[in-house]
């Protein structure tokens, strides 16, 4: 469970790198999907308070990596504590959750 922070109105992009849970090693991410969820509940029931999702872009998939990049206006919200968890789907259609946690959006200052 991580904690992202990033300033209103930013759309700078979080990287990752997708390793295997059982043995720690890179994964060939080809042909997976993944998804951002940002969420302003820890525990949603539905859809209904979600702030936005963002689709994973694969930035280099024999080296798993993987990267979420909001735009600036999803993330023109409200500053806060939010909660977010991020998904692949694999090349055989299984879902693994591999990182949630809090979202915190800071007032920034230029406008």
């Amino acid at each position: 469970m991580g904690t992202l922070t990033r300033k209103r109105g930013d759309s700078f992009a979080n990287e990752y790198e997708i390793t295997s849970a059982a043995t720690g090693a890179v994964v060939n991410i080809t042909s997976y999907t993944f998804v951002m969820s940002v969420d302003s509940r820890q525990n949603p029931s539905d859809t209904s308070t979600q702030v936005f999702t963002v689709n994973g872009v694969i930035t280099d998939a024999p080296a798993g990596l993987v990267e979420f990049a909001p735009s600036a206006a999803q993330t023109d919200v409200t500053p806060g504590i939010y909660f977010y968890d991020v998904q692949l789907t694999d090349d055989v259609g299984r879902i693994r959750t591999f990182d949630s946690g809090r979202y915190i959006i800071e007032q920034d200052y230029s406008k």
